[in-house]
This record gives C-alpha cells, sequence and structure tokens, in this order.
C-alpha cells in the first residue's frame, strides 16, 4: 500500500515538475515577447503554456487502482489534458514550420520539412487523441532539431531531445490499453504502478530535467526572472512538500483506524464463536435431562436412542449428536442410527463431563484438504445423582457457518486449524473457489498467535495480494491454542478510501499553485524594480 501511495505522490511530483519546467520555457518566450512584440512569439509561448497546462491537469490525476470515479470524472480530465497537449502541439508544428531558417552562410536551397513527416502528421490528427501524444511530441522534436541541424540554432539540440524523451514517455504511457488483457502477464507489466508505468515517469522526469536544464541557463542571466523563478520554485516545492505530508498522514489515519476497526471485528467474531459454545452447552445440558434419554441410556437402549437422537438434532440444527455410557463407549450417534459404537472416553470433553462438568470448546479434526473446526460441548447424563453417560453435541465451523457470521456482521472471515485454513469467505482470484488448505508460514504470526496465545495485527499476504488483518487465538476447553481467527482488509481498500482526499489534495494544490503565480511575478517585479 505504501509503495502505491509513494508512487502516486511521485506521478504528482514528476508531472508537477514537468509543468514547472515547460512553464518556465513559456516564460522565456514570454520575456523575449516582451522586448520584440513578436506576433511569432507569443504563439510559440502559448503552445508551451498549453502543454504545461496539460501537464499540471494529469498530475491531479489519480490513478484507477487507488480511485474508480475522479472528481472530475475520467473523461472530462483526458478531455482537459487531451485539448490542451494537441493544441499546443499544433501550434508549435505550425510556428516551427512557417519559421524561416537561419541558414549557414552562402546555402540559398530551401529547406523543407521530409516529406514523410507531412502524412504521419495527417495520419496523426485522424488517430486516438491519447495516441497523437508521442506523433506530435516527435515532430516537434524533429523540427526543433531540424532547426539547430540545417539552421544555425545549435543551442536548441536540448529542446529537440528533451522532446523526444517525451515522445517515448508518451508511447510508453499507451500501454495502457491492454489494461483489460486476460493475460497476467501483460497485465503486470502495463497495469498502474507496474514496470511500464515507473518507466514511463522516468523518462518524463528526464525530459523534464532536460528541459530544466536548457531553459534555466537564460532565465537566471536577468534579475527579474531570477527571483520570480526562485519564488515560483519555492512555491512549487512547498506545495508538493504540504501535499505529500498531509496525504501521508491522512493514510496513516485511515490504516491506523483501520488496524483498530479490525481489532473489534475479530474480537466480534471470536464473540459469535463463544456464543455459539454457549447455545451448544446449552443444548446439550436440556438433552442430557430429558427422561426419555435418561431411561434409554440407564438401559443402554440403541433401539430407544435411535429413536429419539435423529428428531433432536434435526430440530437443534447441529452437525453431530451423541449419547455415550458411563465409559465413553458411544450408545448411538444421532446422524448416523447405524454407524458402530467407538469409544470416546479420551475425548477432552467427555472426560470433563464423566466427571461431572459440563464443558464446550473448540474442536480439530483432520481432514482430507484441510483441518476440520467444529464446536463441539458434552453434559453428564445423570440418573439417581449417577452419571450413566455423557451427551455431545457438535457443530461445524465451516464455510456455511463462516457464511453465516458474515450476513449477519457484514465481515469477512477465515478459520484455521492450527496454521491451515478450513473455512474463510474469502475467494481466490478465480472468484470461485474459497481460500480454502492455504497455510499461513508467517514465523511472526505463529509464534504470537499459536505459540503464545496473543493477538497479532499487522500486514499479511495472502494469495500474493496485501491485506491488513487482525488474528485471534481459537483455544481449546484447557486454554491451548489449536488455530485461528482472522479478519483482513485488502490494503488498496484503505488506499482508495484514501483516494478521493488524495485527489482533493492534489486539485487544490494545482489550483492554489496557479494563483500563486501571480503575486509571486508582480513580488519579483517590484524587488527588482527597487533594486
Amino acid at each position: 500500500m505504501w509503495l502505491q501511495f509513494v508512487l502516486e505522490n511521485a506521478h504528482f511530483a514528476v508531472n508537477l515538475f514537468a509543468a514547472l519546467v515547460l512553464f518556465a520555457v513559456f516564460w522565456l518566450y514570454f520575456d523575449a515577447w516582451q522586448g520584440r512584440k513578436s506576433g511569432r512569439e507569443i504563439i510559440r509561448l502559448v503552445g508551451f503554456f498549453l502543454i504545461s497546462v496539460s501537464y499540471l491537469i494529469h498530475g491531479t490525476q489519480v490513478e484507477s487502482t487507488i480511485l474508480p470515479v475522479p472528481f472530475l470524472g475520467g473523461e472530462t480530465i483526458e478531455l482537459l489534458v487531451g485539448a490542451s497537449r494537441i493544441i499546443g502541439y499544433l501550434i508549435l508544428l505550425f510556428i516551427l514550420w512557417i519559421e524561416p531558417l537561419e541558414k549557414h552562410p552562402g546555402e540559398n536551397k530551401k529547406s523543407a520539412l521530409p516529406a514523410v513527416l507531412i502524412p504521419t502528421a495527417g495520419a496523426a490528427i485522424l488517430a486516438v487523441p491519447h495516441a497523437l501524444f508521442p506523433i506530435l511530441g516527435a515532430l516537434v522534436g524533429l523540427l526543433y532539431l531540424r532547426r539547430a541541424t540545417i539552421g544555425l540554432e545549435d543551442h536548441l539540440k536540448p529542446v529537440a531531445y528533451s522532446f523526444f524523451l517525451l515522445a517515448i514517455s508518451d508511447l510508453i504511457g499507451l500501454s495502457s490499453i491492454f489494461l483489460h488483457t486476460t493475460n497476467v502477464a501483460i497485465y503486470d507489466l502495463v497495469r498502474p504502478f507496474g514496470l511500464f508505468w515507473i518507466v514511463e515517469h522516468l523518462f518524463l522526469l528526464v525530459a523534464s530535467v532536460g528541459f530544466g536544464i536548457w531553459v534555466f541557463r537564460y532565465l537566471l542571466k536577468q534579475f527579474e526572472a531570477q527571483l520570480f523563478m526562485i519564488l515560483t520554485t519555492s512555491i512549487v516545492i512547498i506545495f508538493l512538500i504540504t501535499t505529500v505530508v498531509f496525504t501521508g498522514l491522512l493514510l496513516k489515519n485511515i490504516q491506523d483506524a483501520t488496524t483498530t476497526e479490525l481489532k473489534t471485528d475479530v474480537n466480534v467474531l471470536s464473540y459469535v464463536i463463544d456464543s455459539k459454545k454457549a447455545e451448544l452447552l446449552s443444548d446439550v445440558e436440556v438433552v442430557a435431562q430429558n427422561p426419555d434419554i435418561i431411561d434409554a441410556t440407564t438401559t443402554t437402549s440403541r433401539v430407544k436412542l435411535a429413536g429419539l437422537l435423529p428428531d433432536i438434532l434435526l430440530a437443534k440444527n447441529e452437525s453431530t449428536l451423541v449419547v455415550t455410557g458411563d465409559a465413553g463407549q458411544v450408545l448411538v450417534r444421532g446422524e448416523n442410527v447405524n454407524q458402530p459404537g467407538a469409544s470416546l472416553s479420551n475425548d477432552s470433553l467427555v472426560k470433563r463431563a464423566l466427571l461431572g462438568q459440563s464443558a464446550a470448546s473448540v474442536v480439530t479434526h483432520d481432514g482430507v484438504l484441510a483441518p476440520i473446526i467444529s464446536v463441539e460441548a458434552a453434559a453428564p447424563i445423570r440418573s439417581n445423582g449417577t452419571i450413566v453417560g455423557v451427551v455431545l453435541a457438535g457443530t461445524l465451523v465451516d464455510n456455511a457457518f463462516v457464511d453465516g457470521m458474515k450476513q449477519a456482521t457484514g465481515l469477512d472471515a477465515v478459520i484455521y486449524g492450527d496454521n491451515q485454513v478450513s473455512a474463510s469467505t474469502l475467494v481466490m482470484p478465480d472468484g470461485k473457489s474459497r481460500l480454502v488448505g492455504i497455510k499461513e508460514e508467517h514465523a511472526a504470526i505463529k509464534t504470537a498467535v499459536l505459540t503464545n496465545g496473543e493477538n497479532y495485527t499487522g500486514s499479511v499476504t495472502l494469495v500474493s495480494q496485501q491485506y491488513f488483518a487482525a488474528y485471534l487465538p481459537l483455544k481449546d476447553v484447557d486454554g491451548n491454542p489449536i488455530g485461528m481467527l482472522l479478519v483482513a482488509r485488502p490494503q488498496v481498500s484503505v488506499l482508495t478510501a484514501a483516494g478521493r482526499s488524495i485527489e482533493l489534495t492534489f486539485l487544490l494544490a494545482a489550483v492554489l499553485l496557479v494563483l500563486a503565480i501571480v503575486p509571486a511575478y508582480f513580488i519579483a517585479a517590484y524587488i527588482a524594480s527597487q533594486v
């Protein structure tokens, strides 16, 4: 989660930096226009201004994995970014094409735009808007390179190379069209915050540095421009630091609130289990006091018990109901009256009941794919003050059980037998199969919960996805941990919860930054006039 947060803020910072240096280029041409009042200069500065605005707007856009529905609407932002950048590029192409070259001495041959660029530009206009970015950026770079090589403006080479880098960045950004692919390997490359996303922003950063090195060599030769750019850069840095710190604190608070909520939730689930134990204990005590059950157990009448237990089992809606004799041997199983009797004398609950103590506990049994967890309770059957047998009942804690808990409490839950998932409301990435049979091998979790019998709260990985989780030990009647309760929430959901605030913070920072440029200009002009 924190990596995504850092990368999201990096997206904002890189685009803000790109907007700043392109604004500096705009200011360079604006300064030149003030001296010469040339119509061509004002056209060029408008082009750079629009491209700068496009990066400022794009910087406020929060990735869809964090915020599925942007405040301004995804289409609105895309439209604003696309319109401002494409128009800006077209303006630069126009002015670069009509402006005559400074030719080498003695050269009279008219230089023309390479023929291949003309159909390319025409095809670009008919293309998908975002597909225009790398094409137009590359064309602008070629025209600047043309002025630096065919013409005498060698100082424009860094500008040309920077536009080429912008075009490469935009070209890599087109990989987002593959986001809906079903190929996992391709999706991992093109997804937000994936490899291509990172490389795209790295190229944008390098291009911005190239523009910055070129433009600041000229702007800082004038005192007023120095003051203005220092003030503007300082404002950008202050807003950037404030934005990152604020969004970081916001995310930390939401994370802490989520952790606290998870601790409460896992205790709620533990309470549900405890309530089931109390309910089951009450049921077996009622059955143990049934005169017919007492009589049949005293006389060891399996036939009579076989007629009684199935109806009681059905009425109580339990998984198993067993009556044993005074030595722990099974007389009848309500769920299968024809199953041969066996001895439960080693069962801890039956032992307690034969000693006259009713008890309930969470019990784990070996299963085929995963441990089987159940809540069981036992109560002694007394006849004239003598213990003649035991009633043992149980309810499975399976997927149906946790689904019922989720329906009642709204919580997703995972039940472990030892460190292996026995039941879960969570599903695998295929969206169908349950998260059953997966083992928790995190040493800190096993030590805290299964060894020390303590709660554990922290970050975990479940099926390659990061979660915030709260664990609670499941203990048997003797107080020994035999499993775990888990409540978890995907970390991305926490980032999504903060997404709206992060987006609004980005938007507010961008608006305030634009508004701050005006007083920065007047302050710089005033100070320069006083010197």
